[in-house]
C-alpha cells in the first residue's frame, strides 16, 4: 500500500513500489525509483535517475553478512537529491540537506541536517554524519565512520576501516572507521587510516596521512601526519 500525497509531483516515468510514503509538495523527476519502506518528507526534491531504498546485493564475494531487516529509508523535509544519487535501505537523510550528482549513501547511514554531500562522494555502510557538515567532490567516507557537526572535508579525501586491507576476512566484525569530531577541517587528498580520532577544531593539511590520533585544536601535516602547531 502506498501513501502518496495529492500535492506531490510524480512523473509517469517514476517507479514507486508498495509501502512508500510521499508527503506534501515532494517533487520527483524522471526515472526516479523508490523502493518499499521509503519515506520522502514534505518539500523534498528528487532529481532524475535517483534510487531510494536500494537493497545491498552481492554475488557471494562479500565477506560482510547483510542484514535481513534495515528499517525505513527516509529523506528529510526540503532536502534535495541531485541526478543519479543512490540511497540504500535503512539510511536516513536529515532536512535541508543537499546530495550532489552521483553520490552513493550505503545502508543504515545517518546523514544530518543542513549538510552538503557533494558530487561523486561515496559514504559506506553504518556511518553517522552530523549537522552543517560539508564533504566535497570525489571523497570516500568508509563504513562505521563517525563525523561530527560543522566539519569540512575537502576534495578527494580517503578513509579506511580495515587494517588488514581485506586480507583477513575474520576482521569484518572489527572494522572501525575514523572518528572526526566537531569543527574539524580536512584538506584535499588527505588519507585517514582505520580507527584514528581527530579532535575538535583540528586541521588536517592537504595530502596528509593520518596514522594516529590528532588532539583537539592542533594542526597536523605531512606523511605521516605530525602536529606542527596549535590552531590559532
Amino acid at each position: 500500500m502506498r501513501n502518496i500525497s495529492k500535492k506531490a509531483v510524480i512523473p509517469a516515468t517514476a517507479i514507486i513500489h508498495d509501502d512508500v510514503t510521499i508527503e506534501d509538495d515532494v517533487v520527483l523527476h524522471d526515472y526516479v525509483v523508490v523502493y518499499a519502506g521509503a519515506v520522502i518528507k514534505k518539500g523534498a526534491e528528487i532529481y532524475d535517475h535517483c534510487t531510494i531504498g536500494k537493497l545491498p546485493t552481492t554475488p557471494g564475494s562479500t565477506a560482510r553478512t547483510y542484514s535481513s531487516e534495515y528499517g525505513i529509508t527516509e529523506i528529510g523535509e526540503h532536502s534535495i537529491l541531485c541526478p543519479g544519487v543512490i540511497i540504500y535501505t535503512g539510511t536516513k537523510v536529515g532536512h535541508n540537506t543537499l546530495l550532489g550528482d552521483n553520490c552513493s549513501i550505503r545502508e543504515k547511514c545517518i546523514i544530518g541536517n543542513y549538510d552538503i554531500i557533494s558530487r561523486n562522494v561515496s559514504v559506506n555502510y553504518e556511518t553517522r554524519i552530523g549537522n552543517h557538515t560539508k564533504i566535497m567532490d570525489n571523497s570516500h567516507i568508509t563504513g562505521n565512520m563517525v563525523i561530527g557537526d560543522h566539519v569540512f572535508i575537502s576534495v578527494m579525501v580517503s578513509s579506511t576501516n580495515d587494517n588488514s586491507m581485506g586480507r583477513d576476512e575474520n576482521a569484518v566484525e572489527e572494522l572501525c572507521g575514523p572518528i572526526i569530531e566537531d569543527y574539524v577541517t580536512v584538506g584535499a587528498s588527505a588519507s585517514l587510516l582505520p580507527g584514528v580520532k581527530i579532535g575538535k577544531n583540528a586541521i588536517i593539511g592537504a595530502s596528509a596521512l593520518v596514522t594516529k590520533d590528532i588532539p583537539a585544536n592542533k594542526v597536523a601535516m605531512g606523511v605521516p601526519a605530525r602536529i606542527i602547531r596549535d590552531v590559532e
